[in-house]
């Protein structure tokens, strides 16, 4: 085991010493104290998601990340960059400082090593180190199947099929990722209002692409803003955490 491997279960150790984890609940909240951890303690650690995959490991969910490789590499001074596109988007012009061009290779090299596929970088116009006038820039790795096509050699199959009643589901809660136009927190537990099945045609949906289609609900629920809001979701998308009312019972009864 390496030594950040090492560091990292005696870390998780202590965290969800003080959880029972014989059952689904006790889980879900270790799991959550161990992302917390991360957040405050990890963000800025090359080895964080190496972590947050350990701990996911441990419990018994799907790993999560941080859109946190920008936090890594500190803006030098004087770094500026700025990307340009033609009117006629046949041409993109990439310029930038010395100071700027060096914190891009920097970025690119912890993308580069980066071991969690969904990790990328956004480079916003106007924030440091981009120009006011520049187009926005994202960068991304992937695979050589990505752009070629061709099925990856031994691929992961879809995630598990959730056993759950949908009319059972009495609040849901964001792991990472919640779409981007709802006024929601991730961790945080929302109330649903109702369940309703997914006639195909819902114009708010978070996509699953790893699953059946049959498996999309819609659901209303309250946002943290205080409007009602309603979302299609799939049962098994392992970003979204579905509760039944017996399992807050049990989460109100624990903190007391």
């Amino acid at each position: 085991m390496s030594r950040p491997a090492e560091r990292h279960a005696q870390i998780l150790d202590q965290i969800i010493r003080p959880f029972d984890l014989s059952h689904d609940f006790g889980r879900k909240r270790a799991y959550e104290a161990a992302i917390d951890y991360a957040r405050e303690h990890l963000i800025n650690d090359p080895h964080c998601d190496e972590f947050l995959k350990a701990a996911a490991d441990r419990l018994g969910f799907q790993p999560i990340s941080f859109d946190a490789l920008e936090n890594r590499v500190k803006v030098p001074k004087d770094a500026w960059l700025d990307v340009w596109i033609s009117d006629d988007d046949d041409e993109i012009a990439l310029t930038g400082t010395k100071e700027g061009i060096q914190y891009l290779i920097d970025l690119l090299s912890q993308l580069r090593d980066a071991s969690d596929p969904e990790q990328h970088v956004h480079l916003d116009r106007g924030l440091v180190p981009m120009t006011e006038n520049s187009a926005n820039l994202v960068l991304f790795k992937e695979d050589e199947t990505w752009f070629t096509g061709a099925a990856a050699e031994g691929a992961a199959d879809h995630y598990p099929q959730r056993e759950i009643d949908p009319k059972q589901i009495y609040a849901i809660q964001f792991i990472h990722y919640p779409p981007e136009d709802l006024p929601i927190s991730p961790h945080k537990l929302y109330r649903v209002l109702s369940v309703a099945e997914d006639d195909g045609f819902s114009p708010n949906v978070k996509e699953f692409a790893d699953g059946r289609e049959d498996r999309y609900f819609k659901f209303t629920f309250i946002a943290d803003n205080e409007d009602k809001f309603t979302y299609s979701f799939h049962l098994d998308d392992p970003a979204v955490n579905y509760f039944t009312h017996r399992e807050i019972l049990k989460l109100a009864m624990r903190a007391v």
